[in-house]
């Protein structure tokens, strides 16, 4: 019986695996769309994707499906539309703990129908964990995220789609600009607890449009998991109340998680909304002052792929050399496709990821002459990404939630650098 449940932990150097030489076929065959021209248009819009209350929340397995009944903070979807005349992408960011799978596939039967492939639509989300579920199937699905339910999937991925269109019909001639903060009091390594291996950037866009309307998109990586878990409200958490405050200079703003994996956010409040509102208002008020300085450009590189993340059996341990069998794990979780998205906006290259990527790991990108930006959740998910050395550190982000192994992170961090050099101009 033992052999049939479990398997021993696979430590074969991944480059020397078929997963590994398969992901650079993949990446061989279907290289990044990159244009540029002497001119850019940016559009954007909101659709609120708040189903009603009495749905379940997603986020802490301990809910077991636990409904809200009430709203603090309506989720939203918020979407930009970039189009430099040869090219066009899109960014969305969704108000959830994820991109779910269940949406990904339903947008995909939407696509065509919108005149585009999937790898023009960069999806991510702000992490919160107490925005709404029944989106997750499986049994590790209902406890995520509560009793699945189609309908909540088929209306998510309807608003989404009347985002996209309404960014696309409000494109205006535009500037782009990119710009960095830094907040190091607003998070801490939850993994080790150490000072080093934080990542404290703000990173974020200004765009401008001709008509004078403004908006920024920005991202942080830390876990938007101030409020308490067992409350039954739905809230943006922290991410909300930063981009409410943003909106009170510019005239739209946005924000996505980034690589959160390792990194938790310091609320000096406890799980009180005083503690979302302080670190939103912090955030918030950081990029505010570097707004002024931002250089803006209208000439525009964009660039997109989706690229296929082939991946080992899953390693989901039971014991320091023991892991679940593969088939056992599909079954408490599925089996979904995993990508990474990629998006060009100018000189800062976006990499979207299938995870909770380690912020530890992204000093290891090396981009070459661009800024980079990790953001997790692109619509697909294999766990914790984090860095190799803490494999057998017994917490939950190097045990419970790691599913693939020893090495995912340096496979998976090899990789994107491998996405970053496609983008290099001859």
């Amino acid at each position: 019986m033992q052999g049939c449940l479990l398997k021993r932990v696979d430590h074969t150097p991944y480059t020397q695996t078929d997963y590994y030489r398969a992901t650079l076929q993949e990446l061989g065959q279907q290289p990044p769309v990159a244009t540029e021209s002497d001119s850019l248009e940016v559009g954007w819009a909101k659709v609120n994707i708040t189903p009603p209350a009495g749905s379940p929340l997603a986020g802490y397995g301990k809910r077991r499906g636990l409904r809200y009944s009430a709203v603090h903070d309506s989720a939203w979807v918020r979407t930009f539309a970039f189009d430099n005349g040869q090219t066009e992408v899109f960014f969305v960011s969704l108000d959830m703990l994820i991109a779910p799978m269940t949406v990904t596939a339903e947008l995909e039967k939407a696509y065509a129908g919108l005149g585009l492939q999937p790898g023009q639509v960069y999806l991510s989300a702000t992490h919160t964990h107490t925005s709404f579920g029944g989106w997750g199937e499986n049994l590790v699905g209902w406890l995520m995220a509560g009793r699945y339910s189609e309908q909540i999937v088929k209306q998510t991925a309807a608003h989404i789609v009347r985002s996209i269109q309404l960014a696309r019909q409000n494109k205006q001639p535009a500037r782009l600009g990119y710009g960095e903060a830094y907040t190091s009091r607003l998070v801490r390594n939850r993994l080790t607890d150490s000072l080093a291996g934080r990542d404290t950037t703000v990173r974020f866009f200004k765009m401008a449009q001709a008509s004078g309307k403004t908006a920024v998109l920005a991202t942080f990586s830390a876990h938007a998991t101030i409020l308490p878990s067992m409350d039954p409200v739905l809230s943006r958490d922290y991410p909300g109340e930063m981009v409410d405050q943003l909106e009170k200079t510019v005239d739209f703003a946005a924000f996505s998680a980034g690589a959160v994996g390792s990194q938790a956010v310091v609320a000096l409040h406890g799980d009180t909304y005083q503690s979302t509102a302080s670190v939103g208002q912090q955030l918030a008020a950081a990029i505010k002052r570097k707004l002024p300085a931002v250089e803006m450009q209208h000439k525009v590189r964009l660039g997109y792929a989706r690229q296929k993340l082939f991946l080992p059996e899953p390693q989901w341990r039971l014991t320091d050399n023991y892991r679940l069998a593969p088939s056992l794990f599909h079954w408490l979780f599925g089996k979904y496709p995993t990508y990474i998205s990629s998006l060009q906006l100018g000189n800062v290259m976006l990499l979207g990821v299938p995870a909770d990527y380690s912020g530890e790991l992204v000093p290891e990108l090396k981009p070459q002459g661009q800024s980079v930006v990790v953001t997790s959740f692109n619509g697909g998910y294999a766990g914790y990404i984090t860095p190799d050395r803490h494999y057998y550190l017994d917490e939950s982000e190097t045990r419970a939630m790691n599913f693939y192994g020893p090495q995912s992170g340096s496979y998976l961090t090899e990789i994107l650098n491998r996405i970053l050099k496609q983008y290099r101009r001859p």
